[in-house]
């Protein structure tokens, strides 16, 4: 079965352009957009869960380590509250960089 679509002459012309730069049809052109832009995951496979979404971003490099999910001990909270003191508002990245650095 085939369908039609209206484009507006400004529409069709940078699709022909788009295209012809490409070197394809017009017809090939939105057929790979349609299968690239818009392609659906397969309907039976479950979404991840959590954990296996926190695997998936430590294996791509986007995350470091990856979550236990366990509250932080007193000796981490006195850490993040003394790095929250140091970190005022208006104070520069690199004087806190200096800082951390101690005496040369």
């Amino acid at each position: 079965m085939a369908y039609q679509i209206t484009l507006t002459d400004d529409e069709y012309e940078r699709l022909s352009a788009a295209a012809s730069q490409q070197g394809k049809t017009i017809e090939e052109l939105v057929r790979v957009a349609l299968t690239t832009q818009l392609a659906q995951p397969p309907a039976n496979k479950p979404a991840m869960t959590e954990r296996e979404f926190e695997e998936h971003l430590y294996r791509k490099g986007i995350i470091d380590h990856i979550p236990d999910h366990r509250p932080d001990t007193p000796e981490e909270e006195a850490e993040l509250d003394e790095i929250a003191r140091r970190i005022r508002p208006g104070k520069m990245a690199s004087d806190i960089v200096i800082e951390d650095r101690g005496p040369r």
